[in-house]
């Protein structure tokens, strides 16, 4: 019988708490091997930056505030351990570079639990002809997650909304696009400050992140649209908050005169879209199906596919240069709407 794959997390927030460690324990190839977070009490197997390293994890996932992902990322690829990052991997393309040379040999895969969802896959095989443009949009009805927190802070979080849910968005519809060269990209965020702001801290406890009230210096609402070589166009808007009644992701496809249309909830949020569908029509053509709603399985998928990584078997370089194309709109459309991405130096492990 083949040992396990041990697994070492680093950081135990919400998303390596609730989201991973499960998974690890449950799935049939991989196990803990420790968890290292100074600031989080009760963590199992926890350990020390020395004793993290000492246990020899077979990879290493890494669930810490945005702005350490990429420093933490380097300390890990430096001792020649495999890393998976959650979204953002990072908040440049200079940091993406710098990361993906230190891979080399090694290994280095961003969590992208979106792209791996059955609907999406779905969306993905029944495309119309080119070229496409696609509206994408995942909005919330209200509530900042974990307001004062890390997560609300520019220097800390990098972005608000759009990084957080736009990360994901932008993942399947550059998929959907092929991933062309960008040409152009304008963007607006709106931030609580804003005239018309409409904040209403605490009610994203489904999170289990507690209510929490405190300052949000980051969009609770961003849009970007850009326009990409050979006429593809993409128009993107992520909100934590907004005019909608239910928690609703949406992917338009059009071309050709053909549309597609893909309707649900990503994630974890319970209020959810009744029937997510995808929809499809022509001139001379219609169809509506009705889809299943397992909610946490693209989460799964994920884990599949850090085993398969840990294992040799996965080709995250190929992974790794689809995700490059997730930075490089991102960065381009937070320039462009005045409020670059925030980075700081370094550290502590």
């Amino acid at each position: 019988m083949t040992a396990a794959l041990r697994v070492g997390l680093l950081g135990y927030g919400w998303v390596n708490r609730t989201v991973w460690l499960p998974r690890i324990r449950r799935h049939p190839r991989l196990e803990l091997a420790a968890v290292h977070d100074p600031e989080a009490a009760g963590a199992p197997a926890a350990t020390s930056w020395a004793g993290f390293l000492d246990a020899r994890p077979d990879v290493v996932v890494i669930g810490t505030p945005n702005h350490t992902h990429a420093a933490l990322a380097s300390a890990v690829l430096e001792r020649g351990i495999p890393v998976v990052v959650e979204k953002p991997l990072c908040l440049s393309r200079a940091e993406f570079d710098t990361l993906a040379e230190r891979a080399r040999g090694v290994g280095l895969l961003v969590s992208r639990a979106a792209v791996r969802r059955e609907d999406v896959r779905r969306l993905a095989g029944a495309l119309p002809p080119g070229p496409l443009t696609v509206r994408a949009s995942w909005l919330r009805a209200g509530g900042v997650p974990r307001p004062g927190s890390w997560f609300t802070g520019r220097a800390t979080a990098g972005g608000g909304a759009l990084l957080d849910l736009g990360w994901h968005l932008a993942d399947v519809a550059l998929g959907l696009l092929g991933r062309p060269r960008l040409v152009t990209v304008a963007a607006e965020l709106r931030t609580p400050a804003g005239e018309h702001a409409v904040h209403t801290p605490g009610r994203a406890t489904w999170r289990g992140d507690g209510a929490g009230t405190g300052p949000v210096d980051v969009e609770v609402d961003g849009t970007v649209r850009a326009e990409f070589e050979g006429g593809a166009r993409l128009v993107l808007r992520a909100a934590w908050e907004s005019e909608v009644a239910t928690d609703r992701t949406r992917f338009v496809v059009e071309g050709g005169g053909e549309h597609r249309v893909l309707t649900g909830t990503f994630g974890f949020s319970p209020n959810r879209v009744a029937e997510p569908a995808l929809t499809a029509w022509g001139p001379d053509s219609y169809r509506r199906v009705t889809l299943p709603d397992p909610v946490g399985r693209e989460y799964d998928a994920q884990v599949e596919a850090i085993a398969d990584f840990a294992s040799g078997t996965l080709d995250w370089e190929a992974e790794l240069t689809e995700s490059a194309a997730v930075v490089d709109l991102l960065e381009a459309a937070y320039r462009a709407a005045g409020r670059p991405l925030a980075l700081r130096e370094g550290t502590a492990v």
